[in-house]
């Protein structure tokens, strides 16, 4: 069984509870509020800078040139922000807006967790802390255009970005680039990996729910009840 097997099969609890979640479930039948869906587009853009930034960071201690070229390319072929940009523009979403948001507790956490596994536990563990994301996405959405779904129109147009054939190409080269690492790492690093795929996954799911949830910093959250007052 391939390592990216093992690690699916691993995190299947957590990957079904991510699948059937209420920000999925309301996306997909028109149910979720338009609040919670831009209050995920704020906070994946702070994620997303992140998430590139540490492709190219990764790529840079790459001993395997072509390992290292993939993630950079990965940067270029799946740069979610401007890809999206008709979505934000239907959001009247601005980059203004963005900016004056702070990134919000289980975002903040995902990200430091990822530069913590790259940076304290190695290449290896730092790139398989990525793929939850890219997978957790493909799996998910390319099964919801399977299955049928009716919703708003902007919620559409994000399914069919997510469920597209382009996304699901890169998701598998990053499964083939975890592979490679894995076929080449000892037991102990293995390991590692195998913890960073799993605070992701874990992390992925609670994402998810921040967003339905509006999560905000305690002390952010008492200034906008005063000011809701």
């Amino acid at each position: 069984m391939k390592f990216t097997d093992q690690l699916r099969q691993e995190n299947d609890p957590v990957w079904q509870q991510i699948f059937n979640c209420p920000f999925i479930s309301g996306l997909t039948d028109g149910t979720l509020s338009m609040d919670a869906f831009r209050y995920y587009f704020i906070q994946d853009n702070k994620y997303c800078v992140a998430f590139y930034d540490l492709h190219q960071k990764i790529a840079k201690k790459m001993a395997n040139k072509e390992q290292a070229y993939l993630l950079n390319h990965l940067v270029d072929l799946c740069n979610e922000i401007t890809e999206r940009s008709p979505i934000y523009d239907e959001l009247k979403l601005t980059q203004a807006e963005i900016d004056s948001v702070p990134v919000a507790p289980t975002a903040y956490a995902y990200i430091t967790n990822m530069y913590y596994q790259f940076e304290e536990e190695g290449i290896e563990a730092g790139t398989v802390s990525l793929v939850p994301c890219y997978w957790t996405y493909t799996e998910m959405f390319q099964n919801i255009r399977k299955k049928g779904y009716s919703t708003k129109p902007v919620y559409k147009d994000f399914i069919e970005f997510c469920s597209g054939d382009e996304f699901g190409s890169l998701n598998q080269k990053m499964l083939d680039l975890t592979d490679e690492l894995a076929d080449a790492a000892t037991p102990e690093v293995r390991e590692k990996m195998r913890l960073a795929f799993q605070y992701s996954s874990e992390y992925e799911l609670q994402y998810w729910k921040m967003c339905v949830e509006h999560e905000q910093w305690i002390l952010d959250q008492k200034k906008s009840n005063l000011l809701a007052q």
